[in-house]
């Protein structure tokens, strides 16, 4: 059966509706907290933990790579009070991280070291990414709101929008410009003069975009998983579409072989020449198809065969290290255990694994 709505995203909710108390009561079990830990001379990989929805169970992680340990909690660990409802996205900028904290509303800011809380930005509908510009301004993009938010990363304030009229995902800065996908029943790719907070532009691909990234040519690669069945004007075929920045224009379009087929967490890879995406069954189960998938970006057709396969595991988040193109993949089980963090070489060749918090998803490398 198709996924609905925020599947990948909101799963957690759905799922809960039909689970028996005794699975209820498995999944408020708070996870062990690792004692505070010095960070400001480590350099590792930060995961975010969504968490349940609507139980404010988020959570931030730490793993170093050099002596293979990980750190669970380590937000609350350092300022003594939850991270909050579905921690979405993080980034680091001007050594501060910024986590958006979708369900919650907000956008918290801690610094990198110590993980000491600095600030929050508070009253946003439903951030889900930040897209940093200069020192003066970045763009917060939010699933159920029509605009674009602008804030100072100077002071940390909302200090303008930009009307879009629809939801907005995941962004890409290139040059001047900002792209912008738009995920939530839509099929559009903004482009908005960054200077100047206009909507210059948009282009319409395959419904659904869900991820973007630019290759060495600068172009902009998207991946779209199709919508669904019970969608507002129903659903198509999954695709990744190649666009040509300098005209604005579809330069390519693959689409895949099963409408069940479920793309999402399009990366890519240090020399921006290899794309990775995970390729998950609309069911959330795994299929013979499902997995890592790796492809080159001068392919002319998309991938047969899985880098790594997803056998008996939950694909869920994806990262790929900007420094030597290693693989991170979360596995988030049954969406109430403490999920599992899978670490690979460029060729897939497992290297290491680790718990981390509930539904781990978003990885930002230190």
């Amino acid at each position: 059966m198709k996924k609905v709505l925020n599947i990948r995203f909101y799963t957690i909710f759905l799922t809960m509706l039909t689970l028996s108390m005794s699975f209820y009561l498995v999944s408020c079990k708070p996870e062990e907290i690792d004692p505070p830990v010095k960070y400001d001379e480590q350099s590792g990989v930060f995961i975010c933990n969504e968490g349940n929805f609507t139980y404010g169970n988020a959570s931030l992680s730490f793993y170093d790579v050099k002596t293979k340990e990980i750190k669970n909690q380590v937000f609350y660990n350092a300022n003594n009070f939850p991270l909050g409802d579905v921690a979405q996205f993080m980034a680091i900028f001007n050594n501060n991280v910024y986590i958006v904290v979708n369900n919650s509303g907000k956008i918290v800011i801690i610094n990198k070291d110590d993980f000491k809380h600095i600030a929050t930005i508070p009253n946003l509908t439903s951030p889900r990414f930040i897209e940093f510009i200069d020192d003066n301004k970045a763009y917060i993009s939010d699933l159920y709101s029509p605009y674009i938010t602008i804030i100072d990363p100077s002071s940390n304030t909302i200090i303008d929008n930009i009307y879009v009229g629809s939801s907005t995902d995941q962004m890409l800065k290139l040059n001047e410009y900002l792209y912008v996908a738009s995920w939530s029943f839509n099929n559009k790719l903004y482009k908005i003069n960054s200077t100047t907070d206009d909507l210059v532009d948009s282009i319409e691909v395959v419904k659904q975009p869900n991820s973007i990234v630019k290759d060495k040519y600068n172009r902009i690669w998207v991946l779209s998983d199709g919508g669904n069945v019970g969608n507002p004007g129903g659903q198509e075929i999954a695709a990744l579409t190649c666009v040509n920045t300098s005209d604005f224009t579809i330069e390519k379009t693959f689409t895949f072989s099963d409408i069940e087929i479920s793309p999402t967490e399009l990366k890519i890879n240090k020399t921006a020449d290899t794309l990775f995406y995970i390729n998950g069954s609309w069911g959330g189960s795994s299929g013979n198809q499902s997995g890592i998938y790796k492809m080159s970006v001068d392919a002319s057709s998309l991938p047969s065969e899985p880098v790594i396969p997803e056998e008996n595991h939950l694909f869920y988040g994806l990262g790929i290290n900007p420094q030597n193109s290693e693989i991170y993949v979360s596995d988030a089980i049954d969406y109430v255990q403490q999920g599992i963090v899978f670490r690979y070489n460029a060729d897939g060749i497992r290297l290491d694994s680790f718990k981390t918090g509930v539904i781990p998803r978003a990885f930002c490398f230190k």
